[in-house]
């Protein structure tokens, strides 16, 4: 019975977790303002699509307990990905929260946008790799 109780509140858990991860990146508007950007509105599908199988397998291979030992050069790129994705949730939570321009504003910085919108992306793509080298030694 204790059993059958841990598996309900687990999955009850992972539904919770995963619907408000879920609300989150359509609430930022994440995928439509990227393929926007991006100029490929036909791939939206596509970007759905991963961004579902990826988050599935990452779940199961961490609830199997599955490991990939694949070297330095898979976890710099492993790091440069997830580097762009959070780079892409902070610039989407920055945007939908109008902080760049609050601060562009305040500080009078309008020549400088762009610097200040690519210094944001390179340091957290500098974080994660250093983040995943550090913890692949």
């Amino acid at each position: 019975m204790l059993k059958l109780v841990s598996v309900f509140v687990g999955l009850a858990e992972g539904i919770v977790v995963g619907s408000a991860i879920v609300a989150f990146i359509t609430l930022l508007d994440i995928v439509p303002r990227l393929a926007q950007l991006t100029g490929t509105e036909n791939y939206i599908r596509w970007y759905e699509r991963v961004i579902i199988i990826s988050g599935m397998i990452v779940s199961l291979s961490d609830f199997l307990e599955i490991s990939v030992k694949a070297g330095r050069i898979a976890a710099i790129g492993a790091g440069l990905l997830m580097g762009i994705f959070v780079g892409l949730l902070a610039s989407a939570l920055a945007e939908v929260t109008n902080v760049i321009p609050v601060i562009v504003n305040r500080f009078k910085l309008h020549a400088y946008v762009g610097y200040i919108l690519m210094t944001l992306a390179a340091g957290k793509v500098v974080g994660s790799l250093l983040y995943w080298i550090m913890i692949n030694k």
